[in-house]
């Protein structure tokens, strides 16, 4: 597998003087950012009869990244960044600023399930809706940190987010989760709003300050899949400070009136997409068993029907290093 610092690339134009919010995590960014980059180009196809003047909403959207991203990209696109944090809302409108984004960007502080994100939505109409959400498994009855908890199961926020989808409907998205949350319920989830998993990027990496803490309580969750063999911990953390390794997963979903001429329609059968759910479950269990080696043959190689991209990457404690000395600069 490839490190995922081969894709570090697309965040170039986000170092210093470029800011971020209280929490940010550049593996989990940089995944997502690949997501978005595959979701726009799935909107926008070679005959040119593309949706036009790209519309983008972002949810939790922090520093603003991965949607301004998408604007560097799009000279006509244009973003709406909701996030729940006053403090993220300010910093992104500061980093729209630098990078001369202002005039078609707008930030807004907005609670995910609150009434007033979706009538915000609903006044957009975005084509695109991008999510990279927290998504730590909550133990019941601990508060963590309004950036990493995501309720018992670690799917909260993306649940939301999807039934935002539905009420909504953009024709496409870029959403982030992992192997810690019940990752083919994601997906599975999606299929039952209408949209098709196109094109998966998954990275395998070592726990971290928030994923270790609850790490007892992931050992307990049916739907949670990490990896504690000493061989794995040993490519993801060289450095030996970690208790296991997890996937992250971020994928690029088209909605039915989007899809070309070889798939269903919403009210047909699903057993196409339903498949997906099937293999990114299937995938996670080989890894939580057999490790790194799992991901060497992805479980739908064999597979006959058609299934969506896939893009394996490792990220060891090192280059998470490297890629934030690439981000904040180097000490001084």
């Amino acid at each position: 597998m490839n490190s995922l610092l081969d894709e570090a690339w697309r965040l170039e134009p986000f170092v210093p003087p470029f800011r971020f919010s209280a929490f940010f995590s550049p593996e989990d960014t940089l995944l997502c950012a690949c997501a978005a980059d595959a979701a726009r180009l799935q909107l926008a196809p070679a005959d040119g009869q593309g949706v036009g003047r790209l519309r983008i909403a972002e949810l939790t959207s922090g520093s603003g990244l991965v949607g301004l991203r998408l604007l560097c990209d799009d000279s006509r696109a244009t973003l709406l960044g909701l996030d729940i944090d006053e403090q993220a809302v300010e910093v992104s409108e500061l980093n729209a600023g630098a990078l001369r984004l202002s005039d078609r960007s707008r930030f807004a502080r907005s609670d995910l399930w609150s009434e007033r994100t979706l009538r915000l939505l609903e006044t957009e109409r975005p084509h695109l809706l991008v999510c990279n959400p927290p998504y730590v498994p909550e133990p019941p009855g601990m508060n963590m940190e309004i950036e990493a908890g995501a309720g018992e199961h670690g799917t909260a926020h993306l649940l939301r987010t999807l039934e935002l989808a539905r009420l909504v409907q953009p024709d496409a998205l870029a959403l982030s989760w992992c192997s810690l949350s019940d990752p083919a319920s994601v997906v599975a989830a999606a299929e039952s709003c209408g949209y098709e998993l196109r094109e998966l990027f998954v990275a395998a990496i070592a726990d971290g300050e928030y994923s270790g803490s609850v790490h007892s309580y992931l050992r307990d969750l049916d739907n949670c899949y990490i990896n504690e063999e000493a061989d794995t911990i040993g490519v993801l953390a060289p450095d030996g400070a970690a208790r296991f390794g997890y996937l992250l997963f971020a994928g690029a979903f088209v909605g039915c009136g989007m899809r070309d001429a070889g798939c269903g329609k919403a009210e047909e059968p699903v057993d196409q997409m339903s498949q997906s759910a099937e293999w990114v479950r299937k995938m996670c269990e080989d890894y939580a068993r057999d490790g790194l080696d799992a991901l060497a043959v992805p479980p739908h190689a064999a597979s006959r029907i058609p299934l969506p991209a896939i893009h394996l990457y490792t990220l060891d404690r090192y280059a998470e290093l490297q890629l934030r000395v690439m981000l904040h600069g180097a000490p001084t």
